[in-house]
């Protein structure tokens, strides 16, 4: 028997730095007081379930009325003044019951959330005192200190200085003053610094450094021990009491890529939370299990990413005023010269082959915009076109400037402005814009042999046997100002080592003509050399559901295409040397790129920058209006639910021409139905699902391999990588891929062609038949309301003791509650011991009693939007596998797949929360045999034997023996070697997806 010891004293630890952090700290403080519950008995000031109660304080901390607070100038409140507010409600909750005004914790941290005397001395008058100054007016007074680290002894000054590298590995101090010689020195090599491989007395920050101040371009490198947030004279105050661990003050301790605060230009960045953000917090979506951000592919800052009625307009922010009453004069322009109605149908019906805008039109809405602009005080040329591009990019940043937006410079007045065209990336730094993008923290790893530099390189096959159609392909571009042929002699002189000429792929299209690949990658080492520092977000499956959630009842969409996008931006003259190719035509010849380029790594990235500033301007016209806009790279989608709305898209379709975006007209289509990205979308049902024809190509393949029995291994990785993103929008099916990752995981690839086990071919003619019965499409759930708690659960195995047990909430007397315990064994559960033990199978147990659950209780027809299911165990496995409704382990696969299979039948969403075993003790009791709790009359009974389920018996069948072949595969592919395949051979070029 073991004993716990307990030392009187207080200690301390780091504060929560994360909301989530936050969240999971009152989760354990909530356990805490729930043990001393069910020590002390009599205890009645502690609530049932204080978990719940502490759930309830992090939900009011983190929402929109103090971590969510946006000021009228755009301040938020600090994360410290955030937790010193918490510690106070905490603090006060527990004074309200010591003083006996309160007789539970529950009602107590109610009490505090609504006094009105807390909020305003320690969160109001706090925020609105905080110190507050505009980025574009200069820093405060004595931002950098008052030069105390000018006394201070050499060894005290070290600021900015790291003791670990970014991968973690300790830097050797003798190697700092040049005094380790050791190559087999257990430390890393490199300076404290910067990371780089010199001592730090070499280091080229070590001078400002040595005078107390960080250098503006390494700011925020290392170990900042000036945290300005937090007075540390306070840090007792709100410290986190933890046993055994000492009291830490906050200290940030992070390694990051060398930044600044200012661009190329000296000018001050905006920050994230720049610009025109909506009321709260942005939309949120759900994919994969996870909770993320809504995005629309514009940016952060994009009006888009709040629901209608939360995003700022004129009334106020007064700056919006000029792009509305824009919006307005343009809308008087369009309605007396076209029906805009009678447009938006023909563009939906694909009617339209080229512009429906006539030039008198045209010239009308640039003469409105110009003119106003000028009249609100540009000095810009905004009526002049720059660099033969389409857009008149002066008179876009002058709009962007006038709305407030925070990216405007990057349109015209900055140094790499797209005015004077972009950096390609090597040897330049590719912006940094934290008002519009998210941080990038994982990049390629490119292999040595890509990175190596050869200055000619030959085209690849498919270039060369299209040599006449690309050369002809280049001219046209070169009419267009987009390309230019130069004698290789005459460009080893004008770029010299800038000059990479690098290999062409051509991949042909349905019209016959070729899409032109470019290869920065092998060979040239280009690619490698770009390091692009902002992170781009595309919307996804799960941004299209929300969009549907916020506009129920939305019955017209449009879709749009850009046309040449990646062409369209120009490039700095310097690093045109860098996009250089050659089509055999004309040996000693090349061509030059003076745009962006299909495979140049930063190409995406400058388009995207382009296109989000385009589409939030476009937002600026809008006001408040029931209106969605996304982008995917360019791609355009439109859903409105309003006839306003129908002339509102029209009215941005037409701005968005007069600015210069070229639209490929005959590509438009919409209606209810429409299909976008390979999703398809209907509005009348608000389903979301696979297009027509990616379905219909997906269907024919799984079909075909199906009945072939086998499958070459390069294809099943290609359509398992179009399956798991076609699946995201059809999450019912996705448990379906676990079994087909483990098996094509285990295949080597000296393996060309595969025999296909039976449980794969049963799969695959399963989702051939749920893709061609209409099951290409899925209901859209009711955005999610108040989550009930339907059922507990819980599974036991012992030995030869193996039960599973769970009772429906349906009372809060147990009595009155509908209840199952079923005893499993050798018969009815064979698979339990596959594995060995039956306590390894703990997982599939804890999910077999879910699903028993959902079969013998069913689910409420009266239940919508997302069920919230509690499920009692001692891991949390089975919460994240039903929430990525993936797993490659047997029989949880076959589990899982089957309770997808059941929910989707009653149209639910099941969320699996984890619960510590003292809140679940009605459903541990069930497995223990101990019935006394519940009435023997609500009894029901689950039989696995019998249960044969939609796929489970199948699955359980076959299962057993696919898992044993992967397990002899995955023998054999450890000692064998991987061959290279055929690049042509890649199903890509042989079958592209509809």
């Amino acid at each position: 028997m073991g004993f716990l010891r307990i030392r009187p004293g207080k200690t301390t630890t780091t504060p929560p730095s994360t909301p989530e952090e936050l969240r999971l700290r009152h989760r354990r403080i909530g356990l805490a007081w729930d043990f001393v519950k069910a020590r002390h008995t009599t205890r009645t000031w502690l609530p049932t379930s204080s978990v719940d109660t502490f759930r309830k304080l992090s939900d009011y901390v983190l929402g929109a009325s103090v971590a969510g607070l946006r000021a009228a100038d755009q301040r938020s409140p600090t994360w410290s003044l955030v937790l010193t507010y918490e510690l106070e409600l905490r603090k006060a909750a527990y004074r309200f019951v010591r003083d006996g005004d309160c007789a539970c914790i529950d009602s107590a941290i109610e009490k505090a959330m609504d006094s009105p005397k807390l909020l305003t001395e320690h969160f109001v008058v706090p925020f609105t005192l905080g110190k507050s100054f505009s980025p574009a007016s200069g820093s405060p007074a004595h931002e950098k200190g008052f030069g105390k680290g000018k006394q201070m002894p050499s060894w005290d000054r070290q600021w900015g200085k790291s003791s670990k590298t970014p991968e973690g590995k300790p830097i050797c101090f003798k190697f700092q003053k040049g005094r380790c010689s050791d190559k087999a020195c257990r430390f890393a090599h490199a300076c404290q610094r910067c990371f780089g491989r010199h001592p730090f007395t070499q280091c080229r920050f070590k001078k400002e450094a040595g005078n107390g101040r960080v250098p503006e371009e390494s700011a925020r490198l290392g170990h900042d021990k000036r945290s300005r947030e937090l007075d540390e004279d306070k840090v007792e105050d709100w410290a986190w009491e933890r046993t055994g661990e000492l009291a830490w003050q906050k200290c940030e301790v992070e390694c990051q890529e060398i930044s600044s605060d200012e661009d190329i230009d000296k000018v001050a960045k905006p920050k994230k939370g720049a610009g025109l953000w909506g009321d709260g917090p942005p939309l949120a979506s759900r994919l994969l299990g996870k909770r993320q951000e809504f995005a629309d592919g514009f940016g952060l800052c994009s009006a888009g990413r709040w629901e209608p009625h939360k995003r700022q307009c004129a009334a106020s922010m007064p700056c919006l005023g000029f792009a509305e009453q824009i919006g307005v004069e343009l809308l008087k322009i369009l309605r007396s010269h076209l029906d805009m109605r009678a447009l938006a149908m023909k563009l939906a019906v694909g009617r339209v082959q080229s512009t429906p805008f006539s030039d008198e039109l045209i010239s009308a809405g640039r003469e409105l915009l110009f003119t106003a602009l000028e009249f609100a005080g540009s000095k810009l040329p905004v009526r002049e076109r720059q660099g033969g591009q389409p857009f008149f990019l002066a008179a876009i940043e002058e709009f962007l400037r006038i709305s407030g937006d925070p990216d405007s410079r990057a349109f015209y007045t900055s140094s790499n402005s797209f005015a004077k065209g972009v950096r390609v990336g090597p040897n330049a730094k590719l912006p940094r814009v934290p008002a519009v993008f998210e941080k990038k923290i994982k990049w390629r790893q490119y292999k040595e042999e890509e990175s190596s530099l050869d200055m000619e390189r030959d085209n690849y096959l498919s270039a060369r046997d299209h040599a006449r159609l690309v050369q002809k392909q280049f001219e046209t571009e070169a009419a267009m100002g987009c390309m230019i042929e130069m004698p290789l002699s005459e460009a080893k002189q004008k770029f010299g080592d800038r000059l990479a000429l690098a290999s062409l792929g051509a991949i042909g299209k349905k019209d016959g003509s070729v899409r032109v690949i470019h290869d920065g990658t092998h060979g040239v080492g280009v690619n490698p050399a770009i390091v692009v520092r902002d992170q781009l977000r595309t919307p996804t499956a799960g941004d299209l559901q929300t969009v549907l959630q916020v506009l129920p009842g939305a019955w017209f969409g449009l879709t749009g295409d850009v046309a040449r996008a990646h062409r369209l931006v120009r490039v700095a003259e310097e690093d045109w040397g860098l996009q250089a190719c050659k089509t055999d035509v004309r040996p000693d010849h090349i061509w030059i790129n003076t745009v962006g380029t299909f495979g140049i790594g930063s190409a995406a990235y400058h388009w995207s920058r382009l296109m989000s500033g385009v589409g939030r301007a476009a937002y600026y016209l809008l006001g408040q209006s029931e209106l969605f806009i996304l982008v995917y790279v360019d791609d355009l989608l439109w859903i409105t639910r309003d006839k306003v709305g129908i002339e509102k898209i029209i009215l941005t379709i037409y701005f968005m021409t007069i600015v210069g975006l070229p639209f490929a007209w005959k590509k438009f289509q919409g209606g209810v139905d429409l299909a976008w990205v390979g999703f398809e979308l209907c509005l009348k049902g608000s389903k979301l699902g696979l297009s027509l024809a990616r379905s219909q190509w997906l269907v024919k393949w799984l079909s075909d391999t199906a009945d072939l029995g086998r499958v070459r291994i390069a294809d099943m990785s290609a359509v398992l990588g179009r399956l798991s993103f076609g699946l995201t929008a059809l999450g019912h099916l996705r448990p379906f891929l676990g079994p087909v990752y483990a098996w094509t995981a285990a295949m080597t690839r000296k393996v060309i062609t595969g025999n296909l086990p039976k449980a794969i071919i049963l799969i695959f003619k399963f989702l051939a038949k749920a893709l061609a019965d209409g099951g290409r499409l899925a209901s859209v759930p009711p955005a999610p309301g108040d989550q009930v708690e339907l059922f507990r659960t819980d599974a036991r195995a012992e030995g030869n003791e193996i039960w599973i047990g769970g009772w429906a909430m349906d009372s809060t007397e147990t009595k009155r509650c509908r209840w199952f315990s079923e005893k499993l064994d050798h018969v009815s559960a064979p698979w339990l011991f596959t594995a060995g033990e039956s306590y390894r199978q703990i997982a599939s147990l804890e999910l077999l009693a879910s699903l028993a659950a959902v079969v013998v209780f069913g689910v409420p027809v009266q239940m919508q939007g997302r069920i919230h299911c509690s499920a009692g165990t001692d891991n949390k496995g089975n919460s994240h596998v039903v929430a990525r409704l993936l797993t490659t382990r047997l029989p949880l696969a076959a589990f899982l797949m089957e309770l997808a299979m059941q929910l989707q039948m009653v149209g639910a969403n099941l969320e699996l929360y984890w619960l510590p075993r003292l809140q679940n003790q009605e459903a541990d009791a069930l497995t223990n045999n101990d019935l006394t709790r519940f009435d023997e009359q609500l009894r029901q009974r689950f039989d696995l034997a019998s249960f044969k389920g939609l796929v489970l018996s199948d699955m359980l069948a076959c299962g057993t023996e696919l898992y044993e072949e992967i397990k002899v595969a995955r023998q054999r592919k450890a000692v064998q070697h991987a061959q290279r395949g055929r690049k042509s051979d890649a199903l890509k070029v042989a079958q592209p997806w509809g």
